[in-house]
This record gives structure tokens, sequence and C-alpha cells, in this order.
């Protein structure tokens, strides 16, 4: 019985410097970690703030772009005008032409005829009135005959100012008309060259709308990336609290056992002096007895063990822990995992015994799972991503062997794997803990 409770009282009071250890590891991780989630709520804040302005100046600029559109709405409809009163001012100009290159075949007919008649006058302008007094059988004939001879110069006249008018005013129409076409083709290139210009700012416009478009992406990335990152957190803190309570209840039991034993044992010490004495006068009337060496109390040792971590899936690794080209966008990075690959639906394992700290989808990683696991008073995380199904969930303890999910492809991944990652510690925005875990995992 001393034996046993000499025992109890030595391994509880070997147990609770290890405790202690363990704690002040893990309230100082949580320390860290409350930094860093506050650290992760102010970046979260400013990103808002940043989101909000490009949103707004998204905006700005698709109002913007609708202005300029309807602009350049407008701008086409009175283009398309314009080209109609241009080929309605050809057409007039064309029918004008062909009136006065008719009317100049008929004019150089009547000029011939007019000509003939001029020379016919200058020839017998001497004698004409003379035969027309000598020619005449009465007053009333001559009067006549002059009268006639007065008309047929008058219709002369008449008929060279007219000919002269319709010439004037057909090349006074054909002038106009090819000014006013001339005009309407300025106002139509001018109209052409403000269409272009807008055209080009339109351009301009869609061009930065793409780009804010892609900033307003990246930020809700960023964005959607941080709350995730915040539950992460939020969750390993909570766990870090339960194990810190955990600790505090296995000290307060620890210390009561040794209580215990300690009071138990100086009962004991009491009840063997008592016993003693007894012994001791009852020995002075008795033959001594031979005296008995009680058997040397054994001293535990305090051994540590590594639980280590098993594979989470057989298969080829892809893509390994390191340096590389990012298989979707090319783009030059640094692989925080390695890529294991298998079948779909191959059930997917926990590398070691710990805690679900979030299972369901995450930007990137598709559906995922985090175990949080504490070995040895040192923190560590696994991640499993691209999951085809979940099979745990958060808060769940698991057995390291147990099925978290399957081998799938979500997520940012171009074909069937487990993307798998180690944490030395918790995991945080950028993964900064991420080490190998190749050689943790048997590759």
């Amino acid at each position: 019985m001393k034996r046993s409770l000499a025992l109890g009282l030595c391994v509880s009071l070997l147990a609770m410097p290890v405790m202690a250890t363990e704690k002040d590891t893990l309230k100082a991780r949580q320390d860290r970690l409350s930094n860093e989630l506050e650290e992760s709520k102010k970046a979260q804040a400013e990103t808002d703030a940043e989101l909000e302005v490009t949103e707004a100046e998204r905006d700005a600029v698709q109002t913007e772009i609708l202005v300029v559109d309807d602009r350049l709405n407008d701008l086409s409809e009175q283009i398309a005008i314009q080209q109609h009163e241009v080929d309605t001012a050809r057409e007039e100009l064309e029918a004008t032409r062909q009136q006065l290159s008719v009317q100049q075949e008929y004019l150089e007919s009547q000029k011939e005829l007019l000509n003939e008649r001029l020379r016919v006058l200058q020839v017998h302008e001497d004698s004409s009135y003379l035969q027309v007094i000598f020619e005449s059988r009465s007053f009333g004939d001559f009067v006549t005959r002059v009268m006639t001879a007065r008309t047929i110069a008058e219709q002369d006249r008449e008929l060279i100012h007219n000919y002269m008018s319709e010439m004037e005013r057909l090349e006074s129409l054909e002038t106009t008309q090819r000014t006013q076409l001339s005009f309407i083709k300025q106002k139509e290139r001018e109209l052409v060259i403000t269409k272009q210009d807008l055209d080009r700012t339109a351009e301009k416009k869609r061009d930065l709308l793409v780009e804010l478009n892609e900033q307003v992406e990246q930020l809700e990335l960023e964005k959607m990336t941080r709350s995730e990152e915040q539950a992460v957190m939020a969750e390993q803190n909570r766990i870090i609290s339960e194990q810190l309570e955990a600790i505090a209840t296995a000290e307060r039991e620890a210390a009561e056992a040794a209580e215990r034993a300690k009071r138990e044992a100086e009962a004991r010490a009491a009840e063997e002096r008592a016993r003693a004495e007894r012994e001791a006068r009852e020995a002075e009337t008795e033959v001594a007895a031979p005296e008995v060496t009680p058997p040397p109390v054994e001293t535990p040792t305090n051994v540590s063990t590594s639980t280590g971590f098993v594979r989470p899936v057989s298969g080829y690794v892809s893509s390994p822990f390191g340096p590389r080209n990012n298989p979707l966008t090319g783009v030059p990075e640094i692989h925080k995992g390695i890529d294991l690959v298998n079948a779909q639906g191959t059930p997917i394992v926990a590398s070691a015994p710990g805690v679900v700290i979030k299972a369901a989808p995450a930007t990137g990683y598709g559906n995922v799972v985090f175990v949080s696991h504490v070995m040895n008073g040192e923190i560590w995380t696994t991640v499993y991503a691209h999951l085809n199904a979940i099979t745990v969930g958060a808060g769940q303890q698991v057995a390291a062997g147990q099925t978290v999910g399957t081998l799938g492809n979500t997520g940012w991944s171009t074909g069937p794997h487990l993307h798998f990652e180690l944490h030395r510690g918790k995991w945080a925005p950028g993964q900064p803990n991420a080490i190998d875990p190749a050689p943790y995992i048997g590759y």
C-alpha cells in the first residue's frame, strides 16, 4: 500500500511541471493567435474600406459608360441622318446636272438657230427696211411688215435673254447644291470624328471597368479569405482554450490527488509509528523477531513518446512542396503542401489525433478539412483540400487514421488529388508555418 501511494504521489508531482510547461506553451500561442486575429480584423476592415471605394469608383465608371453609350447612340442617329441628307443632296445635285446637261443640249440647238438668224440679219441689215418699203403694196401692208420685223427681233432678244437666264439659274443651282453637299459632308465628317473620339473614350472606360471589376473581385476574394482565416483562427483559439481548461482541470485534480496522497501518507506514517511503538513494547517481553527489510519504492521515469503522423492517402506525388509554376495561372509560387494523386472517392484519413477546426468549402481549397493537433505540448495543424466529400464536422475529435473525407477535384484544382499541408503551429494567413510534410508521412 505504501508503495502504491508513493508511486501515485510521484506521478502526480512529475505530471504537474509537464502540464505547467504545456500550459505556458499553449497560453503563449493563444496570445500570439489573439494578436494575429486582431491584425487580421484590422486588415479586413482596410480591405472592406478599399472594396467600398473601388465599388463606388466602378459604379461611377459604369454610369459614365452609359452616358457615353447614349451619346454614341445619338451621334450614330445624327450620322445616319447626315448620311441620308448627303445622299439626298447628291441625288439632287445629280438631277440638276442632268437638267443642266439636257438644257445645254437644247440651248446649243437653239444657239445654232439664233446664230443663223443673226447672220441673216447682219447680211440684210442695210436693205431690210428698203425691201419692206418697196415691196409693200400699201401703207397698211408696210405697217404690217414693220411690226412683223420688230416682233421677230424682240423674239430673238427674248430667246437670248431666256438662254442666258436659264444657264445662270442652272449654274447657280449647281453651285449652291455643290456648296450644300460640301457643307453636309463636312458636318458628317465632324460627327464621325466626334464619334471616333467617343469610341476611344468608351474603350478606355471599358478597359478601366474591366480593371476595376478585377480589383473588386480580388478584394472580395481577399475579404472572403480573411473571413475564412479569422474563422479558422477563432476555432483554433477556442480549441486552445479548451486544452488550457483541460490542463487546469488536470492540475487541480493532480494537486488534489497529491494532497490526498500526502494526508494518507502522513496518516499511514503515524499508524506505522504507533504500530512500531507497540511492537517495541511487546518485544521487551518477547524474543526479538528477525528484522524484515521492506521492498524498495520504485521511482518512475518520465518517458515522452511521439505519436507521429500517418499517411492521409496512398498515391504518387504530382507536385511536391516548394517552388513551382501555378498550374492554373502559370505564375511562379511557393507550393505550401504536397499533392497526392489517387482515384476520386478514395478515403482520406486524419494524419494524427486531433480536433477538426474547419470542415467546409473554402476559397481555393474547395472542400477542405483543418485538424488541430497537440502532440507532446506542441501544436500542429494539418489541411486536407480539394475533397469530393467531407465526413466530419467542426469541433469533432478524430483519431489517427480516421476518415475525414474522400479525394476529389474541388476548388482551384486541375484534376483529382489531395492537397495536404502540415503546419508547425497554427494555420495562419499566408501559411507562414507550413513545412514539407513529405518526410513526416514517409515520402
